[in-house]
């Protein structure tokens, strides 16, 4: 695992942000931090969980010490309390007793105050790495050329061997987000794979957008259909987001899997650029024009042999629908089978009633391919 870090963000007030975007680009690749979110007024940097974010003064003019925020990163929960019961016997000015925050970080806990000049700091504990989970086996697994964390959930119902799921998360999130889905999944008698893509937390590497995660994916397939309860012929991949794109690209390697669903992903990085101009930067840095198409499964669709499920939001902004939409029709064209499933209202972030349907047209799909009849 990677060592631990103090720094764990930072957000300055510039005059010009064009001007400091081209400074600052001097230096923060070198670190490892990659521009992931540009918006007219702020720019935000990363590496993993770490952030740095630039924003425009108003009228061009920042306003001293104000402007400035940091946040290092504490060893426990506990010495966050402890910073905030000193502070607040000293008489500072506490801007946010200790709380948890659903920041980019996982696991964030902190509390925020200003120093003697009026500088607002945050003292943070994030996770370090996945944590336990009471109903679940922490798992290590093989990737290719790295080490995987994730979780692995029993079925509750049914008979061995099990149909199995490998469950995928989003951009900057991690194995635990897809506990919820895990925990369905085994209740309706599924072995299920919660895994964290490499680069993210518990998973060693760097997040590359799937150039090499999908290859780390059919490793922890190979590894998964070896587990006792696992039918190995009866094994699917479900992603949401980057993890839907991660899956349908590791579908076309052809991989010991019987079916994929995907969820609001990017399918055609090239016109994902041109319709979301905030991740153009981070497509950009990361990617190049040229690592574009390798990176894009509707380039793949003839390497697909299995059927495939596309749910999407009608009014995700980050991910158009177009792209869920253009991915069905070019597997049909080429004689595959595939269903797209379009949820009214929903944007990137399905509410708990739309995460319901989708689920409910997920496990009606699964059930058709994955279980015996």
């Amino acid at each position: 695992m990677r060592p631990r870090s103090s720094f764990a963000g930072a957000a300055i007030e510039v005059s010009d942000l064009a001007r400091s975007v081209a400074f600052h680009r001097l230096w923060l690749p070198m670190l490892g931090f990659q521009r992931v979110w540009a918006s007219p007024d702020r720019v935000m940097w990363s590496r993993g969980y770490d952030h740095f974010v630039m924003r425009q003064a108003k009228d061009g003019v920042s306003y001293g010490p104000g402007a400035l925020w940091l946040a290092v990163s504490a060893e426990s929960r506990a010495q966050v309390d402890q910073v905030h019961a000193e502070l607040r016997d000293a008489g500072a000015q506490i801007l946010q007793p200790p709380k948890e925050l659903d920041y980019f970080a996982p696991g964030y806990y902190s509390v925020g105050f200003r120093d003697p000049d009026g500088v607002p700091i945050e003292v943070a504990h994030r996770w370090d790495d996945l944590p336990d989970l009471p109903d679940a086996e922490l798992v290590r697994v093989p990737g290719h050329g790295v080490s995987l964390g994730g979780y692995f959930f029993k079925p509750q119902a049914g008979t061995p061997p099990y149909p199995a799921l490998v469950l995928l998360h989003g951009f900057a999130g991690h194995a635990h987000n897809m506990a919820g889905l895990a925990r369905a999944a085994a209740a309706n008698g599924y072995a299920a794979l919660a895994l964290s893509l490499r680069g993210w937390l518990g998973s060693e590497g760097e997040n590359d957008q799937g150039l090499r995660q999908p290859l780390d994916v059919l490793a922890a397939v190979d590894w998964f259909a070896k587990r006792p309860l696992v039918d190995r012929d009866r094994i699917g991949l479900v992603g949401a987001s980057m993890g839907g794109q991660v899956a349908l690209l590791a579908a076309a390697h052809k991989p010991p899997v019987k079916t994929v669903a995907s969820f609001f992903a990017p399918t055609d990085l090239a016109r994902w650029r041109e319709a979301n101009p905030f991740i153009r930067d981070y497509l950009d840095d990361l990617c190049g024009p040229e690592g574009l198409p390798v990176r894009s499964p509707i380039l793949r669709v003839a390497q697909i042999d299995v059927p495939v499920l596309l749910i999407h939001g009608d009014r995700d902004e980050n991910v158009p629908v177009a792209q869920t939409l253009a991915m069905a029709d070019a597997l049909r064209d080429h004689g595959k089978d595939a269903e797209a499933f379009v949820v009214a209202g929903a944007t990137h972030y399905f509410t708990e009633q739309q995460n319901a349907i989708a689920r409910r047209k997920l496990f009606d799909f699964l059930r058709r391919h994955l279980n015996r009849s």
